[in-house]
């Protein structure tokens, strides 16, 4: 029996290395030194500190600094290698800033200050799929290979010159699926990016956009299957072919077909209050609780906060922020309506209006996320679609260690524990 022991112990850490599998990590990047400038002049440090680390798509990186110090700015390779923000794929500018890391390849991170890249305060890692405890690669991962799409390559978004069909065949025989990322680069002021229905964008008419984005360059990732409808609503702008169409399927960029079961459950979108939106409640503190109520939210689904840019804004806070109205140290703020929030992780999620005196008359939110499929229909009305991984932003950060998993995973990853644990006892008996 001395020896049976050694061996249920053993199958038991496998079992439970399965499970932790199914988990993305959460990696702080520089450790305990946190995001600065390396001392000792030891431009290399963040170098070595990626040195041995395997990251995988759905790991996390949290990037701690004190605000107005620092900031995270995503560039490309050529940004990095010039320790040039001008043109940032994304800046976060709260910390702590959590990324999660949502394809694979190359990603470069700088710190925008100036003088603070070139002493070293800049990262670049390169991001796989397989599982996270460090074995091989799945022969079908769970996740498709996703692609970033740069809108109009090096025209970028703007008015087609001599040409209103630009967008209609930048988009021609490109195969998008879900979580690709489209990349509109326009001048701030000059340009946009309104998401529309396809009446809308027959017609021109931004009355009642989806959602828009005024600052460039601009992320979306394409979160559901079925047609997106894009304009510029600047005057005359989207009549003279500032206008894009994309379908989108899921899948393989290579076109293959989908994997069969579906690996992510069905996510819908909220929006948040519906039709009153996100503002101070009229009367009743407790409108959004009651809001969220007998609501099933679950990993992917996309909250929408329909508010007006200066008059109210988006804190993702703590437990004890929510508690206590206070957004001083606040997971990440978004400051422009309507905004868009993806749930990517299981667990509680918190949001205020950081606007004085906002948060304790009861604008305040706060909401329960799990994994699976959505098992009853939710009152709100929403559109269905594939879970979308996180954008490297403070759009959707997260406070757990452990980011959401796919549900196919994690039942696979428990029944294989359960299966280990019975051949552990049998053999301990």
């Amino acid at each position: 029996m001395g020896g049976k022991i050694p061996m249920a112990a053993l199958l038991v850490i496998i079992a439970a290395n399965l499970l932790q599998s199914t988990y993305g990590r959460t990696y702080t990047v520089g450790d305990s030194t946190g995001w600065g400038i390396p001392t000792n002049n030891n431009d290399d440090f963040y170098d070595d500190w990626t040195d041995n680390k395997d990251f995988l798509v759905g790991d996390v990186l949290v990037f701690n600094f004190t605000n107005g110090q620092h900031n995270v700015v995503e560039v490309t390779e050529a940004g990095y290698d010039a320790c040039n923000a001008a043109n940032p794929v994304s800046t976060v500018s709260t910390g702590p800033a959590r990324i999660t890391l949502n394809r694979t390849g190359e990603y470069y991170f700088i710190c925008g200050i100036p003088g603070h890249c070139s002493a070293g305060q800049k990262l670049n890692v390169e991001v796989r799929n397989g599982n996270n405890t460090g074995g091989v690669t799945p022969s079908t991962p769970v996740t498709p290979t996703t692609t970033t799409y740069t809108v109009g390559d090096s025209t970028g978004w703007r008015v087609p010159t001599n040409n209103d069909d630009f967008y209609e065949d930048w988009a021609d025989n490109k195969h998008f699926v879900v979580g690709d990322v489209l990349v509109f680069n326009f001048t701030t002021g000059q340009h946009n990016v309104a998401e529309v229905t396809e009446d809308a964008y027959d017609d021109c008419n931004t009355a009642n956009p989806i959602s828009t984005l005024t600052t460039g360059p601009a992320r979306i990732t394409l979160n559901k299957t079925g047609d997106h409808y894009f304009i510029c609503s600047v005057p005359g702008h989207c009549s003279a072919g500032q206008k894009l169409k994309v379908e989108v399927r899921t899948g393989n960029t290579t076109g293959g077909v989908a994997p069969s079961p579906p690996v992510t459950p069905s996510t819908t979108t909220f929006t948040v209050g519906d039709s009153t939106g996100w503002r101070v409640p009229t009367n009743n503190d407790d409108f959004y609780e009651d809001w969220a109520d007998h609501k099933h939210f679950v990993v992917g689904d996309v909250l929408v906060f329909n508010f007006t840019t200066g008059q109210h804004n988006v804190a993702e806070v703590t437990e004890d922020g929510y508690d206590d109205c206070n957004a001083a140290n606040a997971i990440s703020t978004l400051t422009t309506g309507p905004a868009r929030i993806t749930l990517n992780r299981t667990g509680d999620h918190y949001f205020i209006c950081s606007i004085p005196g906002h948060c304790s008359a009861g604008q305040k939110l706060k909401v329960e996320v799990r994994n699976g499929n959505r098992t009853s229909t939710s009152p709100t009305p929403g559109t269905p679609s594939a879970a979308a991984p996180g954008t490297p932003s403070a759009a959707a950060p997260g406070t757990s260690s452990s980011p959401g998993t796919n549900s196919a995973s994690s039942h696979v990853a428990t029944l294989s524990l359960v299966f280990f644990m019975s051949i552990a006892l049998t053999l301990f008996c």
